[in-house]
């Protein structure tokens, strides 16, 4: 549901933040200058902030809009929520931790205008600093593209067709923590649109100051880990279920091995404790195979067992999130624009 009126070839620039004070200005101050120049807006959805973001972003000519209720916030909500209140008839996706680099927009929109079967485009993300796996992981995907590449998600953000969101339905499913632009990618994509990523830097990206433990404690606390397991739900019975057990591959992969040792110990017969003898003996074996294959491609023993953890740990938080009741992701967000 969108509140504003649509307005012909304009972008609105939609910039998620929660307690962002510290990165929220110099966000402001790329997205502001972009749309000035593309004849755009820039909407700031404020996830209740208890910090000076808010106050920040008031001496900024940008809208704000912040939800009603703490419920409701999220990643996706987020998202959606500033599409409830788009103008433009394309959509920019920005985290209050990025900063838009000077004519990525305008470059994105000469290729939107010149393939009409391309719903959205995205370009390089690049870290300012890489403190943890996750942000290995961003260089190594988002950062490294050298071509123009069809993708099927546009992690990092990225310029969308309202056309195109209009045909599959939403912007961002406001119930998933994580994992929003992902599953708008695989449903855009089994719709028949196509998506590109650019080699142009698109964004610069500060993130948090974190460990791998760090993160892994803060998506825990936050309901964030849950997200793998509400996509793998939401992918059910649909075209692109695939799509989304790739992406998810190590809730997948985590309980097929502990699955596939058990029955073989089962199948090798006996009584309970001969086979609870073989079980353990097959889970240490496999796992250290597991751990060496993620050592040799690592070259981090630390990091191989990290590694093993965080999909362990992630395979709990997704059995939780898929179990959740889920609204319809349709429904408008309550909110409130701060003047």
């Amino acid at each position: 549901m969108s509140i504003a009126m649509k307005r012909k070839g304009s972008v609105s620039i939609l910039i998620k933040a929660f307690n962002e004070e510290a990165r929220i200005a110099n966000c402001l101050v790329a997205a502001v200058r972009e749309a000035q120049s593309i004849d755009g807006e820039v909407i700031l959805v404020d996830s209740l902030s208890t910090d000076r973001t808010v106050e920040i972003a008031g001496s900024y000519p940008v809208r704000i809009v912040q939800f009603s209720r703490t419920e409701d916030c999220g990643c996706g909500a987020a998202v959606q929520l500033g599409y409830q209140f788009a103008a433009g008839e394309y959509i920019y996706v920005l985290d209050g931790d990025m900063e838009l680099q000077p004519g990525f927009i305008a470059r994105a929109l000469e290729v939107l205008a010149a393939e009409p079967d391309v719903a959205g485009v995205g370009g390089k993300l690049l870290d300012t600093q890489i403190r943890n796996a996750m942000d290995a992981k961003r260089a190594e995907t988002v950062g490294s593209v050298n071509d123009p590449t069809e993708v099927n998600k546009l992690g990092g953000g990225g310029l969308y067709r309202r056309e195109a969101i209009e045909s599959v339905g939403y912007l961002a499913h406001r119930w998933l923590p994580a994992f929003e632009e992902a599953e708008l990618g695989f449903r855009l994509r089994a719709a028949g649109w196509r998506l590109f990523r650019l080699p142009d830097v698109a964004v610069l990206h500060t993130g948090h100051a974190e460990s791998n433990w760090g993160i892994l404690r803060r998506l825990w606390k936050s309901g964030r880990a849950h997200a793998g397991g509400i996509l793998l739900r939401l992918a059910f019975g649909k075209t692109w279920w695939w799509h989304a057990v790739c992406n998810q591959w190590p809730l997948v992969f985590t309980p097929a091995i502990h699955l596939t040792t058990f029955g073989i110990a089962v199948m090798r017969g006996g009584g309970l404790p001969d086979t609870l003898e073989a079980w353990l003996f097959l889970e240490f074996g496999a796992w250290m195979c597991i751990w060496l294959a993620l050592y040799i491609k690592k070259r981090n023993m630390a990091l191989a067992g990290f590694s093993l953890v965080n999909w362990h740990i992630l395979t709990v938080a997704a059995l939780l999130g898929a179990s959740r009741a889920l609204a319809d992701p349709n429904a408008p967000i309550a909110a409130r624009e701060i003047t």
